[in-house]
């Protein structure tokens, strides 16, 4: 029977989440799936994300917002309440408030009126009115016009009473085949003669029976009958029908019968089924990202941080492969069949911080990385740019960084000294003058070629 009342529904739900571990594991799945263990905090200003992670750690946001999504998936409501500093220039605490000690009024699909009752006395006079501004209100899988919503567990609630009648029925199998009922009866008359038992013989077959091993079979005298009541009959096969309402339960909150079975009746349905999944999932995540929003947005206005946008990461697991899912997307852009924007918001990305943090990482280019140096240097070779706009934008400096002549670069290369840029081979110790030889480079150069870095001077070296 399911409760009228929603105030009813909500204990019956949270009752069953508490007792019943399917529904327990079936809910925190869902949980799991959406907001993972923690929720990153991100921004294009350094300054502004160190600020809101600190803020993140000292509220405990991560386990206000799994709180919150575990209230509104059992019960169907989420209540959120923020409470701001005496100076009222930063939040000092946000609570997840039980959905069941309130009572709220809408008016227009608008929130209007919200009181928090004390459970033993809910008395309209009791109350204690919370402002608006500082609750949040959340429902799920309701209108904007219902003051309430519905639980995840609420279509479940049939099938989880039938599966406790089946508890009970094989509690009472169980105990009817382990502790049958046994009659003994003594004596009677047995054809023309009558047998009366004195109490000698009927304790002397009672110690027979108690002491007997129930796997062996006992010799009685004639006149002693016994028969025993409760492993008669045919047993009910509750077995089956436990795993058959265990998968209707699951199916009733949402998630994949193939999740449970582990087969599926073909690929298509299965496919359809598990994107169904991924959908409800990024439904969870958007109610997630709604009370992160009302916290954080408020708290960037109140700081001083107007303008600032933060990029809340969860996280989650995935209950599909998303690698080929993400090539694939790859693959459209790199064939400008979508934009960057689209790619980033495909990946559950904000386009506007990712823009803002290539900006910076374009002021410094690392010289070790030949994925952002070889491009600068293959549109000096073209051309396009010039010589002292790439040492800018590599970070060095045109006035310590003069390039080389034509002829020292084809000459000297790599080896290029400005110190000895006056001298020649000649004058170098390594010079093999007989035969034109350089015992450095072990290459065939002429007396009068632009001497390298590697120049020792003849003097210098012992011959």
């Amino acid at each position: 029977m399911i409760p009228r009342s929603w105030e009813d529904r909500a204990k019956k739900a949270w009752e069953y989440y508490i007792e019943e571990p399917l529904i327990k594991n079936c809910v925190n799945s869902w949980r799991t799936f959406a907001v993972g263990d923690e929720v990153r905090i991100t921004s294009d200003d350094d300054a502004v994300k160190l600020e809101a992670n600190d803020l993140a750690d000292r509220l405990e946001i991560s386990e206000f917002v799994k709180d919150m999504i575990l209230q509104l998936l059992v019960e169907g409501d989420a209540v959120g309440f923020k409470r701001y500093t005496k100076d009222g220039k930063d939040i000092e605490e946000v609570t997840c408030v039980n959905p069941i000690s309130i009572k709220v009024k809408y008016a227009q699909g608008q929130l209007i009126e919200i009181q928090q009752f004390p459970e033993d006395s809910p008395a309209a006079g009791d109350g204690l009115q919370l402002p608006i501004e500082q609750t949040l209100h959340l429902k799920w899988d309701a209108p904007s016009f219902s003051p309430r919503g519905n639980s995840l567990v609420l279509p479940a609630f049939e099938s989880i009473e039938l599966l406790r009648d089946y508890r009970r029925a094989e509690q009472a199998i169980a105990k009817r085949w382990t502790t049958p009922l046994r009659f003994i009866k003594v004596g009677g008359e047995f054809g023309q003669r009558m047998i009366a038992p004195d109490q000698k013989m009927l304790e002397q077959v009672c110690d027979m029976m108690n002491k007997m091993d129930m796997k062996s079979g006992m010799v009685v005298p004639f006149y002693v009958t016994v028969e025993t009541y409760g492993t008669e009959g045919q047993v009910l096969n509750v077995e089956d029908k436990v795993t058959e309402v265990k998968e209707d339960i699951v199916v009733a909150l949402g998630l994949s019968r193939s999740l449970v079975t582990g087969d599926g009746p073909n690929f298509a349905t299965a496919s359809v089924s598990m994107q169904k999944m991924l959908i409800m999932i990024r439904e969870i995540k958007h109610a997630a990202r709604t009370i992160l929003d009302w916290i954080f947005n408020d708290w960037l206005e109140i700081s001083g941080h107007a303008g600032k946008s933060l990029q809340f990461i969860f996280n989650d697991l995935d209950p599909t492969d998303a690698i080929d899912f993400k090539k694939l997307l790859i693959e459209l852009y790199d064939r400008k069949l979508i934009s960057r924007s689209s790619l980033q918001l495909k990946m559950e990305l904000d386009p506007d911080i990712e823009t803002a943090n290539r900006q910076n990482e374009s002021k410094s280019v690392d010289l070790l990385d030949e994925k952002q140096v070889k491009p600068i240097v293959d549109m000096v070779v073209a051309g396009i740019m010039g010589i002292e706009t790439a040492q800018q934008l590599l970070g060095l400096d045109p006035a310590k960084n003069t390039p080389v002549s034509k002829t020292e670069a084809d000459w000297g290369g790599l080896f290029s000294n400005a110190d000895h840029s006056d001298d020649v081979c000649d004058s170098c110790g390594y010079f093999d003058d007989e035969h034109n030889w350089c015992g450095v480079t072990q290459a065939e150069v002429t007396f009068d070629s632009p001497a390298c870095r590697l120049i020792r001077l003849k003097k210098a070296v012992a011959r």
